[in-house]
């Protein structure tokens, strides 16, 4: 597992939500470590470490893409990029770097992996059984050849490298015991990608 590369205010109508502006002119990325990743089972289980259960932990539901040899795309899956709204809400206020609210461990959780393609798919992710985020990839700014293109320019990529999208609107909090399935899908409504992961507070004890 590479490198994560996080892309973020992609889709116009999140950046709207957190009141941010929006990176319309090249994008801009935030890093995770390889050890912040977790893959899933071959059927989609997984965990989200929220490490304490009294802070704010939003999911952001993500296309994810995995660089092959060629550092280009190979193969692609639907991810729950975690971000600890306290540590981050804390960082904000001090001008202190955001690697504590976005990069810890578990931060970077994983669905099934599927062969690549550059289709317009749906990523959707619910909370115990409630939609709360639904939308096609073909509403991100920057295009996934873009932010490939974008990078190779300015960073030594490596293969087996992650591409964080971005994500849409309808962030929101988890707690502990939490159930939160994702998927991402084709048009005709084949799922490429799924997740099914159970929130746990891995500190708190």
């Amino acid at each position: 597992m590479g490198l994560g590369w996080c892309c973020f205010r992609n889709y116009a109508a999140h950046a709207v939500e957190i009141g941010g502006d929006i990176s319309e002119e090249y994008p801009r990325f935030f890093l995770k470590p390889a050890s912040a990743h977790v893959e899933a089972t071959p059927d989609g289980p997984n965990t989200i470490e929220l490490m304490h259960g009294d802070e704010h932990v939003d999911h952001e539901v993500e296309l994810v893409v995995r660089l092959g040899e060629d550092l280009q795309p190979e193969a692609m899956c639907v991810g729950c990029d975690t971000t600890n709204r306290t540590r981050q809400g804390l960082a904000k206020d001090k001008r202190w770097p955001w690697t504590e609210g976005k990069a810890f461990r578990g931060s970077g959780v994983l669905g099934t992996w599927a062969q690549y393609s550059e289709e317009v798919m749906q990523i959707t992710l619910s909370v115990n059984g409630e939609v709360r985020q639904d939308a096609s990839t073909a509403l991100m700014i920057h295009s996934v050849a873009d932010l490939v293109n974008y990078l190779a320019g300015w960073y030594d990529l490596e293969p087996g490298d992650l591409i964080w999208t971005g994500t849409p609107k309808g962030v929101g909090p988890m707690k502990p015991g939490d159930l939160v399935e994702a998927s991402l899908t084709r048009a005709d409504g084949e799922v490429l990608s799924r997740l099914s992961a159970n929130c746990v507070a891995s500190l708190d004890n």
